[in-house]
């Protein structure tokens, strides 16, 4: 199964605390003898405890051998194994988890008597500069100081930034860049999560924000609570304001089903994998820098290799 493709549940913001139990099967051919093919290189994303996320409960059934790394500019950990390509046969990975999902009595973003100037950008350089298809430039330096219109309270441009997203992009998975595209959002006002959020990012960096990607899933029980499959991704946005820390963002989610309340908050169902994009795995991939991580990664002697993918999950609580 591809995970190219988006995917989004309807909104879940009634409920204030979730369990999940997430099961993430995902399998590599190994190239089999005769193959001048190597050296197999596998890495895949583990969710992580985050402030409203934690992990309960965690198993790994991988081949050996393997071993758990953390890339050093995000802090994501993964799950990764290097194995003998010419082995032929199917390398099989099953990681089961349990999680949990809280959303805070209180929106943080509501707390703007607390927010402050940042005080040492060069502690946040990764989620300030340009990556690819997030654009930091003269043009978009120029959109966030139209938008802001003087508003100096770092907390109130994001807001002013998150307003204009969401009240000028449309959602439409077919009409996005595959990329996550600042340009292509300004350009044709219309794309995936990737596509909306580059532009929230962009306008945030622009300013002087602290801005980044969050890569997950947004998790939609099913009505007979039997197990439901997952295909895709979804992502959202976090934004630094000193004296409240990273908020979170999800104007996607508010552009295709007008959900209001997403702007330091999330909906309940919000499963985060990874953090940021243009990633450097650990160890360091052959092959240029991941756009994002969504799911596992695999190099045949440094070039991409296929991985089959099965997520599925049930809410047990």
């Amino acid at each position: 199964m591809s995970i190219a493709s988006e995917q989004l549940a309807a909104p879940v913001l009634s409920a204030a605390h979730a369990v999940y139990e997430i099961i993430d099967r995902f399998t590599v051919a190994q190239q089999g003898e005769g193959s001048a093919t190597r050296r197999l290189d596998v890495w895949a994303p583990l969710i992580p405890d985050a402030p409203d996320q934690q992990v309960l409960d965690i198993a790994v059934v991988a081949p050996s051998p393997w071993q758990v790394t953390r890339e050093v500019e995000f802090g994501n950990q993964l799950l990764y194994g290097h194995y003998d390509a010419s082995a032929g046969g199917l390398l099989e990975f099953e990681v089961r988890y349990l999680v949990e999902r809280m959303t805070p009595r209180q929106n943080r973003a509501t707390l703007g008597a607390q927010a402050r100037a940042l005080a040492t950008p060069a502690l946040f350089t990764r989620s300030l500069d340009a990556e690819r298809h997030v654009d930091v430039s003269d043009e978009t330096r120029q959109l966030a100081r139209q938008i802001a219109d003087g508003e100096t309270s770092p907390l109130e441009q994001a807001r002013r930034y998150y307003d204009y997203v969401t009240g000028t992009m449309e959602y439409d998975a077919s009409k996005q860049s595959w990329l996550g595209s600042t340009q292509h959002a300004l350009t044709c006002s219309v794309g995936n999560c990737n596509d909306i959020h580059a532009l929230f990012v962009s306008l945030c960096r622009s300013s002087g924000i602290p801005a980044r990607f969050v890569l997950g899933q947004a998790l939609e029980p099913s009505e007979d609570g039997e197990p439901c499959d997952l295909c895709g991704y979804h992502c959202w946005a976090q934004f630094f304001v000193a004296g409240l820390g990273w908020l979170p963002a999800d104007a996607s989610c508010a552009v295709k089903y007008d959900t209001h309340g997403l702007f330091g908050a999330l909906e309940t169902n919000h499963i985060a994998w990874s953090v940021g994009r243009d990633l450097l795995l650990a160890p360091p991939q052959r092959g240029e820098r991941n756009l994002f991580l969504a799911g596992p990664y695999a190099e045949a002697d440094g070039q991409p290799h296929r991985v089959e993918r099965t997520v599925n999950f049930t809410q047990v609580e």
